[in-house]
């Protein structure tokens, strides 16, 4: 990162800092994960600044996932993580009243994409790891939250099969902001039954490498996925 001296105007500066210092670490090609920033001292001479206002700027791109701080060791450039995300999503759900089934939409979406994807892209061991995972789900000794944590690691692992990091990143984000939804379906009276039959259409479809199969699969689990949801909040509502 260069010492130039960087021109800011005299309000919000901490946030043009911020945005300033965003800007350099995702499309500079020379900064890397891991490289430390330069000093507190560094940086508010570079900007012009107090170190207060470096300070803040560097805890809002902390809350962005962008830079890790290390008490007595200074600042690391860090590449945003699924929780990040998440986190922005979750507040965003909140500040404009989008409901859950909204969000089990774009669930629909983006995973009918992955096992379509995940069919043609697919590893061979990639498509042991998704039967393992379906296989385990048989015991039913599982608690609930283990078997939504594994529910939600099947759909993952598809979307890893599938080759597109975003498309891995979004399902992973989406996934883990439907745990509770995911949860209702399995206290359903063979709620659990129909899950793994259906998983089992899933994976048949993806060791056959039938794109249309897969796809097709997929809708069927999700559709119906979202009716015993439906039918499990009708039950509590009566």
């Amino acid at each position: 990162m260069k010492n130039d001296t960087i021109a800011l105007n005299r309000t919000n500066l901490s946030q043009q800092v911020a945005d300033h210092l965003e800007q350099v670490i995702v499309s500079s090609k020379k900064t890397k994960v891991s490289e430390k920033l330069p000093s507190e001292l560094a940086l508010s001479h570079q900007y012009n600044v107090s170190r207060p206002v470096i300070r803040e700027a560097l805890k809002l791109l902390r809350e962005r996932g962008l830079v890790s701080m290390k008490n007595g060791d200074g600042s690391y450039v860090t590449k945003p993580e699924s929780d990040t995300i998440m986190q922005a999503i979750s507040r965003f759900m909140q500040m404009g009243k989008i409901s859950t089934d909204d969000l089990s939409e774009v669930r629909y979406i983006l995973e009918v994409s992955a096992a379509k994807y995940a069919a043609k892209e697919a590893t061979d061991q990639q498509l042991e790891h998704i039967e393992e995972i379906a296989q385990s789900m048989l015991d039913h000794n599982l608690s609930l939250k283990q078997r939504v944590e594994t529910d939600s690691s099947f759909h993952n692992a598809i979307a890893q099969a599938s080759g597109n990091k975003l498309l891995e990143t979004f399902v992973d984000v989406v996934s883990s902001l439907l745990q509770d939804y995911m949860g209702k379906g399995v206290l359903l009276p063979g709620g659990i039954e129909d899950a793994l039959n259906r998983h089992s259409h899933i994976v048949a479809a993806l060791k056959n490498r039938s794109q249309e199969d897969a796809q097709s699969a997929m809708e069927d689990h999700l559709r119906a996925s979202r009716e015993n949801v439906k039918r499990f909040d009708s039950r509590l509502h009566r």
